[in-house]
């Protein structure tokens, strides 16, 4: 998920500008790059002491003829963990890469899409490195790199988009597989993991509302085969992951110079259910629920620089909350050069104990 939020900002800096003759979905060549960083410091109470990334990532999208585009994404990450022991643990290394071709059907209402990940990533850690590529992880703490590497994988795709009297509704569906890899390194593991078949359908709707505003609707569903575990001296068998439910709201008002919006998505993850095998296989029995919103208002202070300050919430059903004030500026250096310059701070609790983040990131932009 962190990586197609690295390419919406490519969406976000430009959106694609239309040449004659052409449905692509994008028509000029665009490149992304930049920094992030991110950290979290726990009081004490918890093993972990502190959680921090930092990440450069590398976003390419080229147009490919009349009607298909190309676009590629992947990180240099760097992850680290200390613990309340003064132990630590780190991974320093590139993730997998994502090539995706996009081809427009028709005119421009259907999009299908064909994604392969390249496991340039770190697929195999040791039980210490499997530590940080866990924290990392998180969907509650939501760090710029969830997922250092896997396996080779690849995704089918058809969005299709519709006008609905003064709605635009679309619908889009996706087919996931991805091949077995050895999660652990240590001397002597043999545990191979199988993931299952992923299948994603996607529903979203947006309108303009009295003039000024701007309505968004989504709702996703994920559901996934079964997983199978073997070869492990202590884990093996076979484990149904919990279908995945994300529902997502925007709202956008604009007046003058200045925008005002308002956004929420509530992930959910029905519990799994393990199956036949040995040993402690996912987590069996335990949903997840996830709640984020933010308030944020964009001042234009002149044509190519914005300014827009934010506060969030973010709510966890396993003993999480999270409180957001932050700034973003969005600034433009030339026709081509253009970026974005965040900054937040996030303090809250985990399982009753303090916890506070902060997060910086510097992404730059450019075109032609």
């Amino acid at each position: 998920m962190r990586i197609r939020l690295t390419l919406g900002v490519v969406l976000t800096l430009a959106a694609p500008l239309w040449s004659q003759g052409t449905t692509a979905l994008y028509s000029r060549w665009n490149t992304l790059s930049g920094f992030e960083f991110q950290r979290y410091g726990f009081a004490q109470g918890l093993v972990v002491k502190s959680a921090s990334q930092w990440s450069l990532p590398l976003v390419v999208v080229a147009p490919l003829g009349r009607r298909m585009s190309l676009d590629l994404t992947t990180h240099f990450a760097h992850s680290a963990i200390t613990d309340s022991a003064g132990g630590s643990a780190d991974f320093t290394g590139l993730t997998d890469t994502q090539l995706r071709l996009l081809y427009t059907v028709g005119r421009d209402r259907a999009v299908a899409s064909l994604s392969v990940n390249l496991p340039t990533g770190k697929r195999s850690f040791t039980t210490t490195q499997f530590g940080v590529s866990s924290a990392v992880s998180s969907n509650f703490l939501s760090f710029p790199v969830s997922n250092l590497g896997t396996s080779f994988g690849i995704t089918g795709g058809l969005a299709y988009a519709v006008p609905a009297g003064g709605w635009n509704v679309g619908l889009a569906g996706s087919v996931r597989y991805q091949s077995s890899y050895k999660p652990l390194s240590d001397s002597g593991a043999t545990l191979s993991y199988d993931p299952g078949i992923e299948s994603r359908l996607r529903i979203g709707a947006d309108r303009v509302v009295a003039q000024r505003g701007r309505l968004l609707l989504g709702f996703t569903y994920s559901s996934f085969s079964t997983d199978q575990f073997s070869g492990g001296a202590l884990v093996s068998g076979t484990f149904d992951p919990g279908s995945r439910l994300i529902g997502d709201f925007g709202y956008a008002y604009t007046w003058g110079r200045t925008t005002l919006t308002l956004g929420a998505w509530d992930f959910y993850r029905l519990a799994g259910r393990s199956g036949t095998g040995t040993g402690a296989i996912g987590t069996a029995g335990n949903n997840e629920n996830i709640f984020n919103t933010e308030l944020r208002l964009a001042r234009q202070l002149s044509p190519r620089v914005v300014v827009e300050p934010l506060v969030g919430y973010r709510y966890w059903n396993l003993g999480g909350h999270l409180y957001s004030v932050g700034v973003n500026g969005r600034f433009g250096l030339s026709d081509s050069f253009s970026g974005i310059a965040s900054a937040r701070i996030s303090p809250g609790s985990v399982d009753g104990t303090g916890v506070t983040g902060l997060g910086l990131s510097l992404l730059l932009r450019y075109q032609r």
